[in-house]
């Protein structure tokens, strides 16, 4: 049997497996595991339907937690509940590897994350920030990932999200994006 497919990350350099996938383990969480290049990372975000419990592997992991910096060693875990601004970097000079397990199992943030890298190497997103350009695709992810920008501008953006997301739907824009990158 083949192991977890890896999901590539160009613009962060991410390396991305889904180890344990919400089905495998009935809903009670997604186990993932991301090897990340020196430099990257992701924006401040928060999540309200699950938290995230990240564990160095190997080298040092950057967790902003709130506003406070923290460094992972291997072995160490750090508890992100949920609505608490986070996000994570590799501000060494080598490859780390950690994982992530988000409780309860969530199959729409497996599919935001194959779903948005497949469209970051389709050069289909705003490069530095990872945005897609299809305001579509924008809401689909908004929804499937749950993952909300810590910024005043995405508060007062993100109920218009959700009116793309009816639209979406009915024009299928969620389909099309599961069976081009989700397979």
């Amino acid at each position: 049997m083949p192991g977890p497919k890896t999901y590539y990350n160009p613009v962060n350099g991410e390396y991305t497996r889904i180890l344990e996938s919400s089905e495998d383990t009935n809903g009670a969480y997604s186990l993932l595991e991301v090897s990340l290049s020196p430099g990257g990372g992701n924006l401040v975000h928060y999540h309200t339907r699950f938290t995230e419990e990240f564990t160095a592997v190997t080298g040092n992991l950057g967790l902003r937690y709130e506003k406070e910096i923290v460094h992972l060693k291997p072995g160490e875990s750090k508890l992100v509940p949920i609505g608490t601004p986070h996000r994570f970097f590799n501000d060494t000079a080598e490859a780390i590897v950690f994982r992530v397990v988000l409780r309860p199992g969530q199959p729409g943030f497996e599919n935001f994350l194959k779903v948005m890298f497949g469209l970051v190497n389709d050069g289909k997103t705003i490069t530095k920030n990872q945005i897609p350009k299809n305001i579509y695709h924008i809401a689909v992810l908004y929804e499937w990932g749950d993952t909300h920008l810590a910024s005043q501008f995405f508060r007062l953006f993100s109920p218009m999200v959700t009116l793309f997301y009816k639209g979406a739907i009915r024009m299928g824009v969620d389909k099309e994006l599961l069976e081009r990158y989700a397979k």
